[in-house]
């Protein structure tokens, strides 16, 4: 089993609860058991940063699980490979092209998932 990060800067977020809101809500798609921080994200108005870690677990297939699970919250997201170890992150910019999985997903600005190493 291998444990993943999930960064996420929203926008839009004029309170600490609202946040709070779309964290569990972004939990509860993703099926995650640990929980999430969240701070206050200075260099936007009205947004935060909050993460989130949880577990992969396809041993194997990491990268499909990655994939499938940040395409529940939205999409495009850029794909880096890394062949030697065998990961992959992913990055999400929100533009005209992105599509959100709920319309409570649309206050997302910018993600980073990425699988941890043991």
């Amino acid at each position: 089993m291998k444990n993943f990060r999930l960064t996420l800067i929203t926008e839009n977020q004029n309170s600490l609860e609202k946040g709070k809101k779309f964290a569990e809500l972004i939990i509860e798609t993703l099926n995650c058991k640990n929980g999430f921080e969240i701070s206050k994200y200075e260099k936007l108005k009205n947004s935060y940063r909050i993460e989130i870690l949880g577990q992969i677990t396809s041993g194997k297939n990491s990268i499909s699980e990655s994939i499938e699970l940040t395409d529940r919250i939205c999409s495009p997201w850029t794909v880096t490979y890394q062949r030697t170890e065998n990961n992959v992150e992913l990055m999400f910019n929100k533009s005209d092209f992105s599509n959100f999985r709920k319309n409570e997903f649309n206050v997302l600005n910018w993600a980073e998932f990425g699988v941890e190493n043991e």
